[in-house]
């Protein structure tokens, strides 16, 4: 695949747009674009961009104080687990952090948080202890393991993985819905003058062409179906006696 693209690309090409992404996971990505020089468009940006208003539509169609909620995000790269953090510090009360970072990672993410939003937040390497803590889970991580047993019932779960491994498990061993992604509205949106694109687009798709109105946001994509926000909350969250 390496060989082929850089075959076929010309010195003006700078991203990838790959419509299987999520057969790859993360390190493979990495690869590719070192080896290629392209950035490979995963989403990530419009997923963390998005973050605080799917957030806030899910609960105020259900109708709850998100502000009161505690927040767990499970994250590895430095930069994207700040994203994540700033996205939603605004709209929940407490945020703590897991995953494969050493004593300076955390510092410099808690300096980094502090400084930019004012807001304090908690790493632990104990998470099963805490799990049940959690009304909102964010994992940005390949190869998440996680005693997913111990989840709330009434969690919101984001899996932004690329291997959606997490999401395979919670699936497998809980009852719960997971949120792999969000979709957008692709209504009247030209792709470079090739024609229109399709009515949802997902968030990798939504990036590469440089969207960002709220009003495009339609929905998520979990458990393999697509649900505008209010069927997601009514199908999956109310209708199984959750909050």
């Amino acid at each position: 695949m390496i060989k082929a693209l850089n075959k076929l690309r010309d010195e003006d090409t700078e991203v990838f747009l790959m419509e299987n992404l999520y057969m790859f996971n993360r390190l493979q990505l990495n690869i590719i674009e070192k080896e290629t020089g392209l950035k490979i468009v995963d989403g990530m940006d419009v997923l963390m961009g998005f973050l605080s208003l799917a957030l806030t539509s899910i609960y105020e169609i259900l109708g709850e104080d998100l502000k009161n909620r505690e927040a767990l995000i499970i994250g590895r790269e430095e930069e994207l687990t700040q994203k994540a953090i700033e996205a939603i510090c605004k709209d929940v009360s407490f945020i703590t952090i897991i995953g494969d970072f050493d004593k300076e990672d955390v510092e410099r993410i808690y300096q980094h948080v502090l400084e930019k939003t004012g807001l304090s937040i908690f790493f632990s390497k104990k998470i099963d202890r805490i799990l049940t803590n959690y009304s909102i889970i964010i994992n940005l991580i390949d190869n998440c393991s996680i005693n997913t047993r111990r989840l709330r019932n009434d969690a919101i779960i984001f899996d932004f993985s690329i291997d959606k491994q997490f999401s395979r498990s919670i699936i497998k061993d809980t009852k719960l819905t997971v949120v792999e992604d969000f979709v957008f509205r692709g209504d009247g949106i030209n792709l470079n003058g090739k024609g229109l694109i399709p009515t949802l687009v997902p968030s990798y798709i939504y990036e590469y062409l440089a969207q960002g109105k709220d009003e495009d946001f339609y929905g998520v994509y979990a458990n393999g179906n697509i649900y505008s926000t209010a069927e997601f909350v009514h199908l999956n969250i109310k209708n199984k006696g959750k909050f």
